[in-house]
This record gives structure tokens, sequence and C-alpha cells, in this order.
């Protein structure tokens, strides 16, 4: 059985820095969503 719990587990895993390429990753998917969904509003208009 494992000695440590799943908080302890989630606490180690949210103090680690995220990478460069995470980083870039996360930019360009809000960035697509944000595009994509001004891209539908516009098309409902018409």
């Amino acid at each position: 059985m494992p000695d440590h719990t799943l908080q302890e587990e989630l606490t180690k895993i949210g103090t680690e820095p995220l990478l460069p390429i995470e980083k870039k990753l996360i930019g360009w998917s809000l960035g697509l969503g944000l595009v994509l969904l001004v891209i539908l509003g516009v098309i409902s208009r018409v």
C-alpha cells in the first residue's frame, strides 16, 4: 500500500514549474479556442 495520499501527490504536481513547451501549448490552445469562437460568432450572425 502506498505511503502517500492523493492530496500529497496533487500538491507535488502543483508546485512543479511548467516547461516552456507546456506554456507554448497552453498559449496555442487558448489562442486557437478564441479564434474559433470569434469565427463561430461571425458565422452565426451572417
